[in-house]
């Protein structure tokens, strides 16, 4: 699993760096959006994981409900094999206000527990960034 979220990422970015505002030159460096990444199991008892991922504003060309739905349901699961080409991908924007944080933080973790954390800490971008 951890593999397939690391292809998953290396794909993303690729495809992320390619959308990037080409015009803004002598600019520096791209710093891609972090990612984070939560894993869980099926609630129906099949045991089977799944992945939720919060990702940061992305360029303006991708940065649209359309252009991640395209992106997560059309492009990527021809490439990158763990993707689902016949499930549905859920794909909801959420703000940095109070009570988007309060329950996207209360939906990632409701099937923590001692023995299972979510979060992947392989995979996401955990660092905090340099001003």
């Amino acid at each position: 699993m951890l593999q397939d979220v690391a292809d998953l990422k290396r794909k993303l970015h690729r495809i992320i760096f390619q959308s990037r505002d080409k015009t803004i030159k002598g600019a520096g460096e791209y710093s891609y959006p972090r990612m984070l990444f939560f894993h869980e199991t099926s609630h129906q008892g099949t045991g089977q994981f799944h992945t939720h991922l919060i990702i940061e504003r992305l360029p303006q060309s991708l940065n649209t409900q359309v252009e991640m739905e395209t992106l997560f349901q059309k492009r990527l699961p021809h490439k990158v094999k763990a993707l689902s080409k016949w499930k549905s991908i859920d794909i909801q924007r959420i703000n940095p206000d109070e009570p988007d944080y309060r329950r996207i933080s209360s939906y990632l973790g409701k099937q923590t527990s001692l023995e299972l954390i979510a979060l992947d800490p392989f995979n996401s971008d955990l660092s905090t960034r340099k001003k």
